[in-house]
């Protein structure tokens, strides 16, 4: 192509009588500085005010005119230079174009690489290569490459990156053990604290949580121990208080009976003739024991009292004795 050649000529501006409209304007000045406002003069204040206003703008309409008519020539050889070189802009376009999709291509094959090192690097590893998948674009660079051969600068960069998760995963797993494990000498789950591990929380916090709660669970179960020795105290209390108003209240039926009277029908054993109120046993030997029953006499004034005093006496436990009915006096 040929070199681009445009002549031009400048563009002259003159100022005809330039001195005598530079003395116009600071005569006009000059006789409105230093004004004086007050409330007497503000109408004829506000009147030059408008009248200064109206000089200023039409000088400045007059300059953006000259001003435009100045750049006419400019402006019609822009407009034809850009219709001039559209096709070459076009042409510039499509080539960037191709470029852009063979780079983006490229690219895509260098990410495979990458994603393939990440593979390779964290086999029989408990590293997952997906969670670097954020460093690949980067990784991916042209400059980590000779064509598409990894550079070792990018080998060992993803090498110090997967160093790095590995030793995470073995302080992790050290931390998780000595939870469990203060977890299990204290007989609480660590199900929760490993939880808080996994949250992110540092492995001195979680082992201070744990203590405070099985502080506060040993406190809690001292507390219900004492409540249910309270309470079994209580119980025993009454219970002893139960027992003691039952027998006075069998003492009080049995002394309230009416016209209670006792006689001991036999006392004392018959050597030489079997009675029927004597059992004998025989214990060794020619030796024999002999028992002795005592019969009892109450008298009730109505056989309703007599029914409720042994009523009494079988709430009681003494449910084995045997009345007999001897009929009225």
């Amino acid at each position: 192509m040929n070199e681009f050649n445009v002549t031009f000529e400048p563009a002259k501006i003159e100022v005809l009588d330039r001195e005598k409209f530079e003395e116009q304007i600071n005569s006009i000045a000059q006789a409105n500085s230093n004004r004086l406002v007050t409330v007497e003069s503000m109408a004829d204040d506000k009147k030059t005010r408008a009248e200064l206003r109206k000089l200023s703008k039409s000088l400045n309409d007059e300059k953006i005119r000259i001003k435009k008519e100045y750049n006419q020539p400019l402006t019609e050889f822009e407009v034809w230079f850009k219709k001039a070189v559209e096709v070459l802009d076009k042409a510039i376009s499509q080539i960037d174009s191709g470029i852009k999709d063979v780079e983006a291509e490229q690219k895509e094959a260098r990410k495979n690489v990458v994603h393939e090192l990440l593979v390779e690097l964290t086999t029989d590893t408990e590293v997952d290569s997906r969670i670097f998948e954020s460093f690949v674009d980067d990784w991916a660079k042209s400059s980590n490459f000779n064509d598409t051969k990894p550079k070792k600068q990018l080998i060992d960069s993803i090498t110090y990156v997967i160093d790095g998760e590995k030793q995470k995963i073995a302080e992790y797993k050290a931390n998780k053990d000595t939870i469990s494990n203060f977890c299990f000498g204290n007989n609480v789950s660590d199900t929760p604290y490993i939880r808080m591990l996994d949250s992110g929380k540092s492995v001195s916090e979680v082992m201070s949580a744990i203590s405070e709660d099985v502080l506060f669970e040993k406190q809690r179960k001292e507390a219900e121990e004492k409540r249910k020795e309270a309470e079994r105290q209580r119980q025993a209390e009454l219970e002893k208080q139960q027992q003691e108003f039952e027998t006075r209240k069998l003492e009080a039926s049995f002394n309230s009976a009416a016209s209670v009277s006792t006689k001991i029908i036999q006392s004392e054993p018959e050597k030489t003739k079997s009675s029927p109120d004597e059992e004998i046993a025989e214990v060794s030997g020619t030796e024999i024991v002999q028992k002795y029953r005592a019969v009892i006499e109450i008298c009730f004034s109505s056989l309703e009292e007599k029914n409720k005093w042994k009523q009494v006496m079988v709430d009681n436990g003494f449910g084995d004795f045997k009345a007999k009915e001897f009929g009225k006096i």
